[in-house]
């Protein structure tokens, strides 16, 4: 399967549709980690297909990487693989994760967003 990448020059980002599509790769195992200490706080054994397929960005790279996926797809995992990444080359450094989160609510009988 094919991956889109996403560059915006002069057409308009509202025009543009980017999406990656979902590779068949083995799931990788967390002792891939291979770091005892990060693999126990798993209680998985392998990384589910989304985890897997960006393993490699997130733990061998220092790629900026946008990750749009729904609720329990394990973003969260996937962040923590790049703290271990900033651990693993600088063991003293602290990570520091600023979450942004809106909540809007809908307002369905006068269509109005509160």
């Amino acid at each position: 399967m094919a991956s889109a990448r996403c560059l915006w020059g002069s057409s308009s980002p509202a025009n543009t549709m980017c999406d990656t599509d979902l590779l068949n790769l083995d799931p990788l195992p967390v002792q891939v980690l291979q770091n005892q200490e990060w693999e126990s706080l798993y209680r998985f054994s392998h990384f589910n297909p989304i985890q897997t397929q960006v393993f490699h960005t997130f733990f061998h790279t220092d790629n900026n990487v946008l990750v749009g996926a729904p609720t329990g797809s394990g973003k969260t995992v996937m962040a923590e693989l790049a703290f271990f990444r900033v651990f693993k080359h600088s063991p003293s450094t602290k990570v520091m994760v600023l979450c942004y989160l809106v909540v809007v609510w809908l307002v369905y009988d006068t269509g109005c967003l509160v």
